[in-house]
């Protein structure tokens, strides 16, 4: 995966996530269901969320943990093993980014969750409600940031980084935890984290290169 994929998917993050404002996150909202968390399918999709959570780190106590610790640990390693640390320095900023710019957005547009929405009637009026935090998610922002790393890394990895981000997606969406288009805002963002981090690194080994020669 290049940077030009990487934008492109971006680009078609924020088309869903435009199409899913104006016309698709109502009547999905409301084929689901508010109550689609507590069915048998909904605990099931939870308690696989829930390790993948453990798994990768997204149920530490605060958000920025993760992507300090892989910034410091490259920053570290990017003179002794620049690979290696350039790997790690990606994968943090990409995260930092991402769910940086994710928390920042949910206040702003302080929209209700959908079960939120469909159990006070305003599932077609979501935005701009205080305390409303679904837009964008903060789940998919986490796994997209992964995701998006690892496709542009490993380019052999994509399939199935880009599967589990789909489950999660799917299992946000599914039992009404996120509108669609509050999953594919954050799609749009990591893809958006992912190029910036890599045109800048790109440009930083550039730089060190030089000044090697």
């Amino acid at each position: 995966m290049t940077v030009r994929h990487l934008l492109l998917a971006a680009a078609v993050a924020a088309l869903v996530t435009l199409a899913g404002v104006l016309v698709l996150d109502a009547p999905l909202a409301r084929a689901i269901g508010r109550d689609a968390a507590a069915g048998d399918t909904g605990r099931a999709l939870a308690e696989i969320v829930e390790v993948l959570d453990h798994v990768t780190a997204m149920t530490w106590p605060k958000k920025e943990q993760l992507a300090s610790a892989l910034i410091v640990a490259g920053g570290a390693l990017w003179w002794w093993r620049r690979r290696v640390g350039s790997a790690l320095l990606l994968l943090g900023l990409t995260h930092a980014l991402a769910r940086t710019l994710g928390g920042e957005l949910k206040p702003l547009f302080g929209r209700l969750r959908p079960g939120e929405a469909l159990a006070r009637g305003h599932v077609d009026d979501s935005f701009w409600w205080q305390g409303g935090i679904a837009f964008p998610s903060g789940h998919v922002a986490h796994y997209g940031a992964l995701a998006f790393t690892m496709a542009y890394l490993f380019p052999r990895a994509r399939l199935p980084a880009f599967a589990v981000l789909a489950f999660i997606v799917g299992a946000r969406v599914g039992v009404n935890a996120h509108f669609l288009s509050d999953a594919a805002a954050s799609v749009a963002i990591a893809a958006l984290a992912c190029a910036g981090s890599a045109i800048a690194l790109s440009r930083l080994e550039d730089r060190a290169s030089g000044r090697r020669r």
